[in-house]
This record gives structure tokens, C-alpha cells and sequence, in this order.
């Protein structure tokens, strides 16, 4: 395989790889800490799973977290309020 070959496949890679995230990230809802959750929640999944579970209450989204964390998501506490004020605002329970 040539040299200009091995260099044109890995930046196919690369811009699939960062149109797919940009894509999704714009799936979350606008609001403070979209980013967090988008970082966080892709690090295992896809987000559709996260905006598959919009209109859980705040406890079920607290909830939610705590089954992530015990299956591996490791987040600061701070990171933590973020991404459960971001979900239960913006995909909780509608007001």
C-alpha cells in the first residue's frame, strides 16, 4: 500500500470519525453543560440512547448516573451535578 494511500485513508477516518460526533452532539438540546454530557455519555454509548430516555424525571436521571457509574463512567462531583442538571433540564420530565 502506498504511502499517499495510508495517509488518505486515515484522514477519511478521522473526518468520519469528527463529523459523526459533531452530528450527534447536535441531537443534545441547547443548554449550559451539553458539552459535559456529550463527552461523557459517548465515552461508552451513542447519545441516541441518551436522548432515547428524554423525559425521565430528576431522580430517574440521577438514578441513571448511578448505573453508569457502577458500569464504569467516572466523573468528578462537579462533573456529576453538570450532567444531571443538563439531563434533568433538558431531557427531563417536561414542566
Amino acid at each position: 500500500m502506498s504511502r499517499s494511500t495510508v495517509l488518505l485513508s486515515a484522514l477519511a477516518l478521522t473526518v468520519a470519525t469528527f463529523g459523526t460526533a459533531v452530528a450527534q452532539q447536535r441531537d443534545l438540546p441547547d443548554g449550559p453543560n451539553r458539552d459535559v454530557v456529550s463527552r461523557r455519555c459517548q465515552e461508552c454509548h451513542d447519545l441516541s440512547m441518551v436522548t432515547a430516555a428524554a423525559g425521565l424525571s430528576r431522580d430517574g436521571w440521577n438514578a441513571t448516573i448511578e448505573e453508569m457509574v457502577s458500569y464504569g463512567l467516572r466523573v468528578t462531583p462537579d462533573e456529576r451535578a453538570q450532567l444531571l442538571e443538563y439531563l434533568s433540564t433538558y431531557l427531563g420530565t417536561p414542566r
